[in-house]
């Protein structure tokens, strides 16, 4: 018996640990920080030193592009600043603008996240702003708003070369984090997985500029058989802060995932974000945790015209990223929450819950529970002579029977009055 025990203890343990080696992979890449999540929930699948706080050279470009995108419209006209121009910063990145030439947002929004110029970075802050400074304020408070603790940014584009720079730090965690939610602004989206963009003639350039991308994961020698598409997003170097990459890439069955590798000393950033990604892409796939209308729990409903039970159904489907392991699902627990004092009438589809799903402490995500039918509310039946007399009441033969009652009431008064009369005439001629 002890020995069957002692099988039964180390099968567990070797299924715990093949289960959890996947979250605890780590590589051996010549980097100071990378991590690997699922762009819809945010769940982490791999990390090393993702708190760290480093330098993000052009990935600061992100932030830019996210206040931008929220605060201007594609067609706003912008103007660019010599203080743009004076900014660019020793050996910047830079598509040749010229002070007092005019652009659109997203013309300008292309050349800071294709081409990663450094002055479109200044031009729309300076437009949005409408200062620098001001700007700087309201990209600190944005990151902090995406969950982006560790992260404080000096200028808009990334420069780090002067001592004022030295200040202006994030983590992978703190990038990804960003560009999860970037990723949901269809114009980020667009933009980021272009691999060249073009800048139409201006009041300065008499002809287009054609931009390629500087993100060489969009090259062939990067492709893979485990995802089908890189669909972005930010490329980033500079001396202090080395190679940095944020990337993302997503396979047929609308699996995405987003990497971030910080402070690598050469361009092998491309390969080791390859291998992340594939990482994921093979030993994770989307999973459907729930499907439209599935049953979930029920609710007794106060007041019901009939059956007072209700069934809560989910209101549409929930997928997410699970391990390739048949015990995936056994580590997905559900935390079901419904209203209170829940009173008829209700209609079919009107909300009453929600179910939570989370995995090894971290919310994946929810999903609203609905009624599955409608229930009436119940009419109090009255009282039977109650019944009657309302019944009666409003019947056409009652409202017929008070007419002739009081033609019967009217006529029996006049019969008496005109009795009374004669009697009076008789006594009358006999006296």
């Amino acid at each position: 018996m002890r020995k069957l025990i002692t099988g039964i203890i180390l099968t567990a343990a070797l299924i715990i640990n093949s289960t959890t080696q996947i979250k605890a992979q780590t590589f051996n890449f010549d980097a100071k920080s990378y991590i690997l999540i699922d762009s819809k929930t945010g769940y982490v699948i791999c990390e090393h030193n993702a708190d760290q706080q480093v330098y993000p050279a052009s990935t600061t470009k992100i932030m830019t592009a996210i206040l931008g995108i929220e605060n201007a419209k594609p067609d706003d006209i912008m103007t660019v600043s010599q203080y743009a121009i004076d900014n660019i910063g020793p050996g910047g990145m830079n598509i040749g603008l010229l002070p007092g030439e005019q652009l659109t947002f997203k013309d300008l929004l292309n050349a800071l996240l294709v081409r990663s110029a450094n002055e479109t970075a200044f031009v729309i802050a300076e437009n949005i702003g409408p200062t620098v400074d001001a700007f700087m304020k309201k990209m600190n408070e944005r990151a902090k708003e995406l969950g982006a603790l560790n992260t404080n940014f000096v200028n808009p584009c990334g420069m780090d070369t002067d001592e004022s720079a030295k200040n202006h730090l994030t983590t992978a965690r703190d990038l990804a984090l960003m560009a999860k939610y970037a990723m949901t602004l269809p114009l980020f989206r667009e933009t980021v997985k272009k691999t060249s963009c073009t800048i139409p003639p201006t009041n300065k350039h008499e002809e287009e500029i054609i931009l390629p991308s500087t993100n060489k994961l969009f090259q062939a020698r990067y492709k893979s058989e485990y995802y089908t598409e890189v669909t972005g997003i930010k490329t980033g170097y500079t001396n202090r802060a080395l190679f940095t990459l944020v990337a993302s890439a997503a396979n047929e069955d609308g699996m995405e995932l987003i990497s971030v590798i910080l402070g690598c000393p050469t361009d092998a950033i491309y390969q080791y974000t390859k291998e992340l990604l594939e990482y994921g892409f093979k030993n994770y796939s989307q999973k459907n945790l729930i499907a439209e209308n599935t049953y979930v729990t029920s609710v007794t409903v106060a007041d019901a015209s009939f059956n007072p039970n209700l069934d809560l159904v989910a209101a549409e489907d929930f997928k997410c990223i699970l391990p390739n392991d048949p015990d995936a699902f056994d580590s997905v627990s559900k935390n079901i929450k419904v209203k209170e004092n829940i009173t008829a009438p209700v209609k079919k589809g009107t909300v009453l819950g929600s179910v939570e799903f989370v995995k090894d402490g971290f919310v994946l995500g929810e999903v609203n529970l609905i009624a599955s039918r409608d229930i009436e509310k119940l009419i109090p039946t009255p009282v039977p002579s109650q019944k009657i007399m309302s019944t009666v009441g409003n019947s056409r033969t009652f409202k017929t029977l008070k007419v002739l009652f009081f033609i019967v009431v009217g006529f029996l008064i006049l019969r008496f009055i005109l009795r009374k009369i004669s009697r009076r005439r008789r006594m009358n001629r006999l006296y």
